[in-house]
């Protein structure tokens, strides 16, 4: 069974609670876990069969949150295509900005080029809605347990 690590983008602690949820529900649905607090890509591998579930909030005017910027600073250096990584993404931002969701939007685009592959459309989480938004998470995980189980079945 492939681990899935997951890797945190939070400014204020309350995308590091939809990650623990997440956690929480893919690790009672019998998958690995592994929580980054501090993302590092030397702790990452690229050529293992890992799964990465980016959690993300967006900063400022569309910006990473800071414990993330080294982690995209490390994957802009990658010389190679990322074609063994698979990913997905929860964006955590406010509808009331422009730059709702920016920094999700940007990893998944930057994941893209790089040639990875996306398991699962990105989920957003809108804070204005949902201003607990680790409750929201519970609607998506049984989607992306589906799709894991499928990269499980190949």
């Amino acid at each position: 069974m492939n681990q899935i690590q997951i890797l945190v983008g939070s400014t204020l602690g309350g995308t590091e609670y939809v990650a623990e949820a997440a956690q929480v529900l893919l690790e009672e649905a019998c998958f690995d876990t592994e929580l980054h607090l501090d993302p590092d890509l030397n702790e990452l591998s690229l050529q293992i069969e890992d799964i990465w579930l980016i959690c993300l909030s967006t900063h400022g005017a569309g910006d990473y949150p800071d414990n993330f910027k080294g982690f995209v600073e490390q994957l802009q250096q990658v010389n190679a295509p990322l074609h063994d990584v698979r990913y997905a993404i929860i964006g955590i931002g406010d509808s009331n900005y422009d730059t709702y969701c920016e920094a999700a939007k940007n990893i998944d685009l930057l994941l893209e080029e790089m040639g990875a592959t996306s398991i699962s459309d990105r989920f957003e989480i809108d804070i204005v809605n949902y201003p607990s938004p680790e409750s929201r998470v519970l609607d998506w995980i049984p989607t992306l347990i589906e799709d894991l189980t499928k990269i499980e079945e190949e």
